[in-house]
């Protein structure tokens, strides 16, 4: 049974007098003035959205999953992904002076600006009504807004002590300061409750995280709480209070300067990155959001990645981040690496320009080096690189002639020293390190007004390498999937994804007898697979030492199909066959217009005699398009809008309809059924006397002709199947219309009109 959890608010407001010893990570929101209170309040309210506040659900079902980020393992690293979370939007914004997030510290009375945030000037988002909590009011019963603007919010004191159990100096004793607590649990799997631990998680929540609930009442008293811009400022001080145990308390293992850069971006999920060596997320290890290309300079207000452009200035921006609680030195260095798409990289050999292909083409070097300015704790900064990527020209017939390329940034510094690297994994390294991060993304654009536009014909998709990095042979799959969480429909609702392989790879495939999961041939001659659900697998492709293929995705999108989402992600892993140690990989980001589609139509079914010729007429749709046709065996048979069949028994054609501006396509099926018994002619037709009527039976066991009119007489007439006409007497034949109708095996085939006079 599913358990009920709601924000206990005790009201514990015990004046004490002590001395605090803050880590001071956060600015106090009163050392902003009025005006810069008003503009952040209504940032805050600007970035609240329905999604924003159902991440914060208690229970929330996020991408099939419950999870509760009010458990001892969530609670304090939840709500700090959740604050960097806005913190990043907020200098996408143009707003780094507000990050790291003030805090109100509950000591003194709210700013009152907070009081009349957003655009109903109610602290409220309009978008609360919306969301759906399991654990709160429904529509906007639940969006009251916070009064409690004369509250203060004092740190708790346990009983029969003087001195709050969350405060400092370190008091000889139990439950009188801040450090009598472990931070625990360590991992999602033990002591993970809401009630049974006396641990610093549980022991910040409740009274005093949840009296600054309480004391504000209205949308702060449920879990739509984060519509209220106050929520932030609130969290803020609660991330403070776990900062001030990290720095001051001798259990906690926190480095007072430790710079790191995020592999993942989840905010609920209990994999979240926030530094840990080794990261507990289990990958993939190649997707990170802290470094990001743009084709010009407009990365820190932009920070949607781009695919390089040969031939122009590109720039390369990479946030770097501090988790501990000083302000770093200012001499630690980053240092940045290029290397072409691939899913099997080493450490350093595919970025320190020691590997080449052809005559000296290098296969990755490095970027270059800056330092990274003075980050105080909880702050970050944003370093840019400029960057003339390689000639993708110069890989033709090598590599591939796309500009995929892939990113690694390094802090490097003495004060922060790399953990447990070794030679050869790139993703070992990435996932033991916070100070690498790794971006192994292609772009994948079809949209119309895309820049610079796409090559009229080329196919939608991208070309990556897969291979061997070890000196001996082994055998590898390459996995097709889906990431482990998506928002709306996947690729595969909406388009087909196929697989081209190059003359080695398809060698390889044929080899090992084809197998795979998921996977069907698609178009033999062309070496092509179709990926048939989620989870496809290229099995136990044989390598040799240093070998490296290539493969290339494409995405074509059917118009049926087509929802009007605009964004998608696929993911290509390549692991050791046999026990699935991954060895590398690479996402692709789709991006479509949400436009309508189109509607391949062949026309109607036709029906011919044996010999005829037909014409199929694709109806052409409204923009530049490819044409194909494939006969019933999934061979191409022809090009174009228009072409002629003479087939000599029933066919069934396949039309294709692909869109050159963004590779939509659409399909449509005819038959043409060609007549196998059929009365061709008869003559003369109006007819006295004696008639010849024509006809094709030969392929039957027995055959006749019946002669009728309307509630009038019939007359049957044996036929010699091996014959092909017959002559009828028509002198006992009434004049009048008569249906002459040709039976075969018992079964009516075909019929004509004869009017005997």
């Amino acid at each position: 049974m599913k358990k009920n959890t709601y924000i206990i608010i005790t009201h514990l407001m015990i004046c004490i007098s002590s001395i605090t010893i803050d880590a001071q990570s956060r600015p106090d929101i009163f050392s902003f003035s009025s005006a810069q209170r008003t503009e952040l309040a209504d940032l805050i309210i600007d970035f609240v959205d329905v999604e924003i506040i159902q991440l914060h659900c208690d229970y929330t079902n996020y991408m099939g999953v419950s999870y509760n980020i009010h458990d001892n393992f969530n609670f304090l690293p939840f709500h700090r992904t959740y604050l960097e979370r806005l913190e990043d939007w907020l200098v996408s914004k143009g707003h780094p002076e507000y990050v790291p997030l003030p805090k109100w510290t509950g000591l003194v009375t709210p700013p009152i600006e907070f009081s009349t945030a957003g655009p109903n000037h109610d602290g409220v988002s309009p978008f609360c009504g919306s969301s759906t909590c399991s654990d709160a009011p429904s529509g906007t019963s639940g969006c009251g807004s916070p009064n409690g603007w004369n509250s203060i919010v004092n740190l708790p004191v346990w009983p029969n002590e003087t001195h709050s159990y969350l405060s400092l100096p370190i008091t000889p004793g139990a439950n009188n300061d801040l450090c009598d607590w472990q931070y625990n649990p360590l991992n999602y799997s033990t002591n993970n409750d809401e009630s049974g631990s006396n641990g610093l998680s549980r022991r910040i929540e409740a009274p005093w995280h949840n009296s600054g609930h309480g004391a504000m009442g209205g949308v702060m008293f449920n879990f739509k709480s984060p519509a209220a811009a106050i929520f932030w400022l609130w969290h803020a001080n609660v991330d403070d209070k776990w900062k001030e145990w990290a720095e001051n308390c001798p259990q906690s293992n926190t480095q007072p300067v430790d710079l790191y850069m995020k592999d993942n971006q989840f905010v609920v999920e209990y994999y979240r990155d926030r530094g840990e060596e080794p990261n507990i997320d289990d990958g993939p290890m190649w997707v990170s959001k802290d470094i990001w290309i743009r084709n010009q300079d407009d990365g820190v207000l932009n920070q949607t990645h781009q695919n390089p452009e040969y031939g122009q200035e590109n720039f390369i921006y990479v946030r770097v981040r501090n988790r501990g609680y000083q302000t770093s030195l200012g001499s630690e260095q980053l240092n940045l690496y290029w290397a072409k798409a691939n899913t099997a990289l080493t450490w350093p050999n595919h970025w320190n320009g020691s590997m080449t292909v052809g005559s000296g083409v290098s296969l990755g070097e490095p970027v270059g080096v800056h330092n990274i300015p003075q980050i105080g704790g909880q702050d970050q900064t944003i370093v840019k690189f400029a960057w003339n990527p390689q000639n993708p020209d110069d890989y033709d017939g090598l590599i591939d002639n796309i500009h995929h390329f892939c990113l690694l940034a390094r802090i490097e510094a003495t004060n922060d020293p790399m953990a447990n690297e070794v030679n050869g994994s790139v993703y070992q390294n990435t996932k033991n390190n916070n100070n690498i991060v790794w971006k192994n993304v292609s772009v994948v654009d079809l949209q119309l007004n895309r820049t610079p536009p796409r090559p009229t014909g080329e196919i939608a998709g991208a070309t990556i390498t897969i291979g061997n990095i070890n000196d001996t042979p082994q055998n590898f799959d390459i996995k097709f999937q889906l990431p482990r969480h998506h928002k709306g429909n996947t690729i595969l609702d909406e388009a087909e994804v196929t697989v081209l392989l190059d003359d080695r790879t398809w060698e390889k495939f044929n080899n090992n007898g084809r197998q795979n999961k998921s996977l069907k041939v698609f178009k033999e001659g062309k070496k092509q697979i179709l990926i048939e659900n989620d989870k496809a697998i290229l099995k136990n492709l044989h390598f040799e030492p240093n070998e490296q293929t290539l493969i290339k995705l494409s995405f074509n999108f059917l118009a049926k199909k087509m929802s009007g989402q605009k964004n998608f992600v696929f993911d290509v892993i390549q692991t050791v066959a046999g026990t699935d140690e991954i060895i590398g990989g690479e996402r692709f980001e789709i991006i479509i217009d949400g436009k309508e589609g189109f509607y391949a139509d062949a026309g109607d079914d036709v029906i011919i005699s044996q010999g005829d010729i037909i014409d199929l007429n694709a109806y052409e749709v409204n923009e530049d398009a490819i044409y194909n046709w494939y006969d019933q065996e999934g061979n191409l048979i022809y090009t174009g809008s228009d072409f002629s069949v003479s087939p000599e028994i029933t066919k069934k054609y396949k039309l294709e309809i692909i869109s050159e501006m963004d590779g939509i396509k659409d399909y449509d099926e005819i038959v043409v059924n060609v007549k196998e018994y059929e009365l061709k002619e008869i003559a003369p037709n109006p007819a006295s006397g004696q008639v010849t009527i024509a006809y094709k039976a030969n392929n039957a066991s027995s055959a006749y002709l019946m002669v009728t009119q309307s509630y009038g007489t019939t007359y049957n007439y044996i036929l010699d199947v091996n014959q092909d006409n017959v002559n009828l007497n028509l002198e006992n034949y009434q004049t009048g219309v008569y249906y002459v109708i040709l039976i075969c095996n018992g079964q009516a085939v075909d019929s004509k009109t004869l009017i005997v006079e």
